[in-house]
């Protein structure tokens, strides 16, 4: 990939990271900016749709998609999406917008990680981590930027959104990595996955590792500061310290795969989920969850970034796999939580770290599966 292509995805993920994680924040000021009649939380809602509906589009067009036209096309996507975020007076038109500018984000970040998954050779783990590690600083300076923003208008950050994403235009560029068709794992070994039973069973063992993870992931975000307010921490420091783990999250992706950028994928994606697992039954300890999750963070930072540059080397249609398996994750993150909750929401403060271990353990063993399938 050119050195300019790939700056410039940096800074869309970094532009991203802070619309995406600032629409929570935005809440109560988009409640006095548009009254308090209007179900404000609905701009959260609108924006994930617009990503899952690019996410299914891409993934439904396949090999009829322009690639090479894809990255600059669905830039212009958000940013017009964003300014009309800024300049709509009401909030019916805010909404629709904030649909528009969730297509461009769900488009740039599918075909992103799919272009920097197979456009770096043999450092493209790294490289993925790195780009969804920036993802992660914009994510938690959003929050920040909607508090300063807020109380002059809250519309001023979306147009900041969409002012900084236009000097990155030559994001552009990546769609040339995906215009290219290089030699897949499965094409060097006779289609294999064809002899296994089809495309679809080929690719089930990633599928599930992400549905799995992702809810996992999310799991832990939503219900380690329970566990905290039941060991006896206040509701506020439980949530402050639940932050840990997405501190963990953000340099784990940044540090974890430069220390093991020589080791193959599929010996790491095991060796993750093991450190992740043992972290998470550390956090049955009492008093040591505060610690047991930011380590559970940089564990399982490396875990989805890996398994997209994984599942990109090895598919025909990289951006069509990366679709699929982007869907599994979004299923697994409304899934898995709710399980948990069934499980553990009830309970007392060590049920809630075993049930989040079970559910990593389940992981490892699918991992397992997925490492002798692709043998």
């Amino acid at each position: 990939m050119a050195r300019s292509a790939a700056v410039s995805a940096f800074g869309v993920f970094l532009v991203l990271g802070v619309l995406t994680a600032s629409l929570g924040a935005s809440l109560p000021f988009l409640r006095e900016r548009f009254g308090a009649e209007h179900e404000v939380g609905r701009v959260v809602s609108a924006y994930n749709l617009g990503a899952l509906a690019a996410t299914v589009g891409i993934g439904l067009l396949g090999r009829r998609l322009n690639v090479r036209a894809a990255p600059p096309v669905l830039l212009a996507v958000f940013a017009a999406g964003a300014a009309g975020m800024a300049a709509s007076p009401g909030w019916v038109g805010y909404l629709g917008c904030a649909a528009v500018a969730g297509v461009g984000y769900g488009g740039l970040a599918l075909t992103l990680n799919t272009a920097f998954a197979r456009g770096f050779a043999g450092n493209s783990v790294v490289m993925v981590n790195r780009l969804n590690a920036v993802f992660g600083i914009g994510a938690m300076l959003g929050p920040l930027a909607a508090g300063a923003l807020g109380r002059t208008d809250i519309r001023l950050l979306a147009l900041a959104a969409a002012v900084c994403s236009l000097p990155c235009f030559l994001v552009g560029r990546a769609g040339a990595v995906l215009a290219t068709t290089p030699r897949t794992e499965a094409e060097d070994r006779g289609e294999a996955g064809g002899r296994r039973g089809g495309v679809v069973v080929a690719f089930l063992p990633f599928l599930l590792v992400g549905l799995v993870y992702a809810g996992l992931e999310t799991s832990i975000g939503a219900w380690q500061s329970t566990q905290l307010v039941r060991e006896g921490w206040s509701t506020q420091a439980a949530t402050t310290a639940a932050s840990g783990f997405w501190a963990g999250l953000a340099v784990g992706r940044l540090v974890i795969p430069q220390l093991t950028r020589r080791v193959p994928g599929r010996t790491a994606l095991p060796a993750y989920l093991a450190a992740a697992f043992g972290a998470l039954a550390l956090a049955a300890v009492p008093h040591l969850a505060v610690a047991a999750y930011p380590l559970a963070g940089l564990a399982l930072a490396p875990v989805l970034p890996t398994l997209i540059a994984w599942v990109s080397g090895v598919a025909e249609v990289p951006q069509q796999a990366t679709s699929v398996l982007t869907l599994c994750c979004m299923l697994g993150n409304a899934v898995v939580p709710a399980v948990v909750g069934a499980l553990g929401g009830s309970g007392g403060p060590v049920v809630i770290p075993v049930v989040l271990a079970g559910a990593c353990l389940l992981c490892l063993g699918l991992a397992g599966w997925l490492r002798a399938v692709r043998r």
